[in-house]
């Protein structure tokens, strides 16, 4: 089975995960026969509705059913606030399992229960009870891996699922969980010729997840703010916003210092710097919910020392350090808005030397000028991922050039420059040699760039 760089498989009326087919070379492809098989389910493509989904978990069992579930949805942020949740709760004494998408390097990264993914042969067991209920009601990849995900944590008997919505929400998957609260990160433009051409559309998706008596704790910016707030009222979900309950602040002077989060009740301090502003807004929503849902519940669910819990935070492909000297950061950014503040946060941080990104996204994301204007400050290495739906160089090209990037022919390539190569491992091939000590290089534009760029570096795993 092949994916079609278009229509999807078989003719899908929306393509499925880029990354996922049975046929594909490292770091994309299965590593058995049972994730082989789940891996062919994406020829189903996306399809939105919960009729698939609510039947496979009738199947199992109703595992979904009294199993503590906190559901983040978000266009940016909603898999490291997962993580984030997960940490934190799992600091505070709790049993943690944690559903997110997509994975970098492999399959088992998506299904963690106290931060550590299931052995490849008990994964497998569980695919293989997946199979005859797949077949029966026709389910697809996501709806097959979400349903698992729930019976591994049913059976795992974890205290929560922290678990990451899929696309949109209203229609996905994980709205077949009844959560014990609800969180929006974000609202941006992304997979629009699913969710709808605006952000308000796009909002409206995300905010079906809103149920009667289920809290929100809300991350979007002020424009949308009127509009989360009467669809809670609406859905009777009681509405907490981020930017109103919370205050956050610099307690040391300069870059990459501590911060304070200050919240109605109680004050965090000492808290450490993540990397980039978005991903304190990530940890101050996490750190809102837990502490609001404390208070009404009236148990533990946060670590007695917040700080030092966050110090040992892991957020792969979250603007994540993995190498110093040079320093090699890696962000999955792959929409306007992600891009925006992972280039920007980019700029800011501290660097004697040159600044170089290493870019490539696939083909359906639209990338508008300003992430060019952002990448002007920046030589820029570009090159295709191994995968169908990526951006070939011709394509790569056009886009730079449309930005007002100049073609370079040899060398590093100056900042408002850009120079292409084959592939990942050629492009690696033209940086590593040429960087110094305090130069920087931020690889970003899309989650299979930084998954094929960490193979190439001969990383395996991440869990």
């Amino acid at each position: 089975m092949t994916l079609d760089r278009v229509t999807g498989p078989d003719g899908a009326a929306y393509p499925g995960e880029p990354a996922i087919a049975p046929d594909l070379s490292p770091p994309f492809q299965p590593p058995d026969d049972a994730t082989r098989w789940l891996f062919a389910l994406n020829r189903f493509g996306i399809r939105p509705g919960l009729e698939r989904i609510n039947a496979v978990l009738a199947d199992l069992g109703h595992p979904e059913q009294g199993l503590p579930t906190l559901v983040v949805a978000g266009t940016n942020g909603k898999g490291s606030t997962t993580r984030i949740l997960a940490h934190l709760l799992q600091a505070a004494g709790h049993r943690v399992a944690t559903y997110t998408s997509p994975h970098l390097l492999q399959v088992y990264e998506r299904i963690l229960i106290n931060d550590h993914p299931l052995p490849a042969r008990e994964f497998a067991e569980y695919v293989d009870i997946m199979r005859p209920l797949a077949d029966r009601h026709g389910a697809s990849w996501f709806e097959v891996l979400t349903a698992m995900s729930v019976a591994i944590a049913r059976d795992a008997g974890v205290d929560f699922l922290c678990c990451e919505a899929g696309l949109g929400g209203r229609l996905d998957a994980s709205n077949a969980l009844p959560s014990r609260a609800t969180l929006l990160t974000s609202v941006g433009l992304d997979h629009q010729a699913i969710l709808g051409p605006t952000r308000e559309a796009i909002a409206a998706e995300k905010l079906g997840l809103l149920k009667r008596g289920v809290p929100l704790f809300c991350g979007v910016d002020a424009e949308l703010r009127p509009q989360v707030f009467r669809a809670a009222v609406t859905a009777g979900s009681p509405c907490h916003f981020l930017d109103e309950l919370g205050r956050w602040e610099d307690e040391d002077a300069g870059a990459g210092g501590n911060w304070r989060l200050t919240l109605r009740d109680r004050v965090f301090e000492g808290l450490p710097d993540p990397g980039a502003p978005v991903l304190r807004r990530n940890v101050a929503l996490a750190l809102l919910a837990l502490a609001q849902l404390e208070g009404r519940a009236g148990e533990c669910l946060l670590p007695k020392d917040t700080a030092a819990t966050l110090r040992d935070l892991f957020l792969p492909g979250r603007f994540q350090l993995v190498l110093r000297g040079p320093d090699w950061i890696f962000d999955t950014a792959h929409n306007p808005q992600a891009l925006d503040e992972a280039l920007g946060a980019f700029a800011a941080r501290p660097c004697r030397g040159r600044r170089l990104v290493l870019f490539g996204s696939m083909y359906d994301k639209d990338l508008p000028p300003e992430v060019g204007r952002m990448l002007r400050g920046c030589g820029v290495v570009a090159a295709p991922v191994s995968l169908p739906r990526s951006r070939g160089g011709a394509e790569l090209a056009s886009l730079f050039e449309g930005w007002g990037l100049s073609a370079q022919a040899d060398g590093l390539p100056a900042p408002g420059a850009f120079r292409l190569a084959a592939d990942l491992p050629s492009a690696l091939r033209l940086l590593a040699p040429a960087l110094t000590t305090v130069d920087s290089v931020l690889v970003t534009g899309s989650c299979f760039l930084v998954a094929e760029v960490l193979h190439h570096l001969g990383f395996e795993r991440l869990a």
